[in-house]
């Protein structure tokens, strides 16, 4: 296939030589040396891929990308200048240039970058033909997913709504049990009322029950006034308490109070409030071990658990992915007030095999930083650099190659250990120090130091691998 370039440029020399390298690259080639010319030659033909100089004597380049996309919105624009600027280079990709390029141009440079802008043009063109763009965004934020998991979901959450149970709803970061809880919330009888959310971990352990319960006049150093909790805030409503299992066995005690006397206690206070709220609680931990390590109380367990709420991760319910890609580029496109930018076929493969360990939020914010970094009219493979080129932790992984290679590294360690002069009463403290240290930083890595899921994946408590990180000295 044969692309067609358009090179718009005030000096004739610089035409004439980047017209006949990209015409022996195969390439035809169209030339205008004003913005007039420019405006004329894309209203008069079919260009592909177009090389743009900010300076063009009568006005700025920068300035037509509006009107030049106005009227072909999917040619390539690749900016050249002499006189190259951060500033240039920012105002470029705003206004959504393909490319940069300085004076003097690098020939290779230049064909590979034009070559690359009219593959993407292919695509876009490829995969915008015969299809129509939906601009109908859910404002409400409605939950995605036509998968048979996600159906189990729908129904547990309208028999959910009509009651005034206790929920709990368990699943990994990221898959969305903040939106099941304001879907609930919404469709309750509550649905007037105050929906409040609290976030257990995000709330220092000396602030956490202040917050929860409020407090009165003199209770501590600042507590200057009475100051309502959010249980009083949610009174006739709902209160979203997310990571639950991230509260002080002392807070919990003071939770299944709550929940059994629908009353609660300031603090600094000797009288109590009674509150007509309904909770609904939430964790990405696995509560039954938390409560055999004894951090989670197993009789409020019991009493949040009544109506539970099981969200499948979305490597689960991958058929589900083209649906979010589509809301999400909907949603951003209406957020940044611009056109629905296309998503080719592939790359949409490729983010359906991925294993988004951070579930539809990462996928969320995959798309949101693509639209920010595409400077064409297609989202491509290459957007998602970051993601798709990631290596991946398998959490199942059951190699006995593996293993073997592991008990002889411990022989190895023990026997160094043993051999040294050292008291063996500190044996255990050592090898677990030898091992548990890089293996908490490893994961601490791969999660970019979100201990929730790292704690996730290790298989631990939260509060159990905090403490530990404090013990290593690890940020």
């Amino acid at each position: 296939m044969s692309y067609s370039v358009l090179i718009a440029d005030d000096d004739n020399s610089l035409r004439q030589v980047l017209s006949a390298a990209l015409n022996k690259a195969g390439y035809n080639t169209v030339k205008a040396r004003n913005g007039k010319e420019t405006i004329e030659c894309i209203q008069e033909n079919e260009i592909d891929v177009m090389l743009l100089d900010i300076f063009l004597g009568d006005v700025d380049g920068l300035e037509l990308i509006e009107s030049i996309q106005e009227i072909n919105p999917t040619v390539a624009i690749i900016i050249i200048t002499g006189h190259g600027t951060t500033q240039t280079a920012i105002e470029a990709a705003k206004r959504r240039a393909y490319g940069y390029l300085t004076k003097p141009i690098d020939r290779e440079e230049l064909l590979d970058l034009v070559e690359r802008a009219a593959s993407a043009v292919n695509i876009t063109k490829e995969e915008t033909e015969g299809t129509q763009e939906n601009e109908q965004i859910d404002a409400q934020g409605r939950m995605v997913g036509k998968s048979p998991a996600m159906q189990v979901v729908y129904q547990v959450i309208g028999r959910a709504a009509v009651s005034d149970e206790t929920v709990l709803i368990m699943g990994e970061s990221g898959t969305g049990k903040e939106l099941v809880a304001e879907l609930i919330h919404k469709n309750s009888p509550r649905s007037e009322n105050p929906f409040i959310v609290v976030d257990c971990s995000a709330i220092s352990p000396s602030l956490i029950e202040s917050t929860l319960f409020g407090h009165v006049k003199g209770a501590y150093t600042d507590a200057h006034a009475d100051r309502k909790g959010k249980f009083e805030q949610a009174d006739s409503g709902t209160i979203f308490l997310d990571e639950v299992g991230e509260l002080s066995i002392d807070v919990q005690m003071k939770l299944l109070r709550v929940l059994q006397e629908r009353e609660i206690e300031p603090v600094g206070s000797n009288d109590t409030r009674s509150v007509n709220v309904r909770i609904i609680a939430a964790t990405n931990q696995k509560l039954e071990t938390s409560i055999t390590d004894k951090t989670f109380r197993d009789d409020l367990y019991y009493r949040l658990n009544v109506v539970p709420i099981s969200l499948p991760p979305l490597r689960e319910r991958r058929e589900d992915i083209p649906d979010l890609i589509d809301l999400f580029t909907s949603r951003f496109a209406q957020e940044y007030q611009i056109p629905k930018i296309g998503i080719s076929t592939e790359t949409i493969d490729k983010l359906t095999e991925h294993e988004w360990h951070g579930n539809v939020r990462e996928l969320e914010n995959a798309i949101k930083r693509a639209l920010v970094m595409c400077s064409g009219q297609m989202l491509l493979p290459e957007h998602f650099a970051e993601i798709l080129d990631k290596p991946v932790l398998d959490s199942n992984v059951n190699n006995q190659d593996l293993d073997l290679q592991m008990q002889s590294l411990l022989q190895m360690q023990v026997t160094q250990l043993l051999e040294s002069e050292m008291d063996l009463g500190h044996l255990y403290a050592k090898i677990t120090a030898v091992f548990e240290k890089p293996l908490f930083e490893i994961v601490l890595e791969y999660t970019d130091g979100n201990q929730s899921k790292a704690s996730e994946i290790l298989g631990i408590n939260r509060n159990t691998l905090s403490a530990r990180l404090k013990v290593y000295d690890i940020k």
